[in-house]
């Protein structure tokens, strides 16, 4: 029988984020009311799913971090310090939370063959390892501390703006685009990596990237990923 999973809302929002916007959020996605995100809100962990599989599990935890929120996943009948969450009665967020499953599913895992290993180095001179798939390849997981993440928001250049117009008329790729992208995936990865060795991990897994507007002319870029210690 394969391991079963709860997933723990604690009411965790992320750095940066109100609360406005992350109820607002969650409750297009997971397509409830008021009284139903309030109930997510209580003050004490909720189990917002229980006894699934870790693929369903991790949609919901990518569900709540593009929202701007922390929810963990728990194995059940875990070691006493890996402990499941408190019995929930709150059948109603697992019945709205459970909608989630007919809007489209992020794409599935990579074969290993395909997943993208990269070993960085961190501030305090350690090491990351970061991938694309739920485990690292030929390596255990160890201890698992939850979601990690790292976010920048950058706006136009007049400069770029210019040349962006002209490449319309002739056609090429827009460089300085190209460039702005690259420093703003660099800053959001800079940021998941520390959070995620002030935690104690060398590792980060299943790593996803979003972007989002915010303003005209400004857009969030997103990085998204789970810490965990391997061996």
């Amino acid at each position: 029988m394969s391991d079963r999973y709860t997933v723990i809302f604690e009411g965790r929002i992320m750095p940066g984020k109100s609360a406005g916007m992350v109820k607002d959020r969650l409750k297009a996605a997971l397509k409830t009311d008021d009284q139903g995100i309030a109930k997510l809100f209580v003050g004490s962990p909720v189990a917002v799913r229980k006894d699934t599989d870790l693929e369903t599990a991790e949609k919901f935890q990518q569900v709540f971090a593009a929202a701007g929120a922390f929810c963990d996943i728990r194995k059940d009948g875990a070691p006493e310090n890996q402990a499941p969450a408190p019995p929930s009665d709150d059948s109603a967020a697992e019945a709205n939370a459970s909608s989630q499953s007919r809007s489209p599913a992020p794409p599935s895992q990579p074969p290993v063959s395909q997943a993208k290993v990269h070993h960085t180095t961190t501030s305090d001179g350690g090491k990351m390892i970061i991938t694309n798939i739920e485990t690292v390849p030929g390596k255990s997981v160890a201890e698992h501390f939850g979601l990690v993440s790292g976010s920048t928001i950058r706006a136009k250049h007049i400069g770029h703006d210019l040349m962006a117009s002209l490449k319309n008329l002739v056609g090429g790729e827009l460089k300085g685009y190209t460039q702005l992208l690259q420093e703003s995936r660099q800053q959001a990865m800079d940021r998941m990596i520390e959070e995620a060795r002030l935690m104690g991990a060398n590792a980060i897994v299943n790593v996803r990237f979003s972007t989002s507007s915010v303003a005209q002319g400004a857009a969030e870029l997103y990085a998204y990923g789970t810490a965990v210690r391997v061996g």
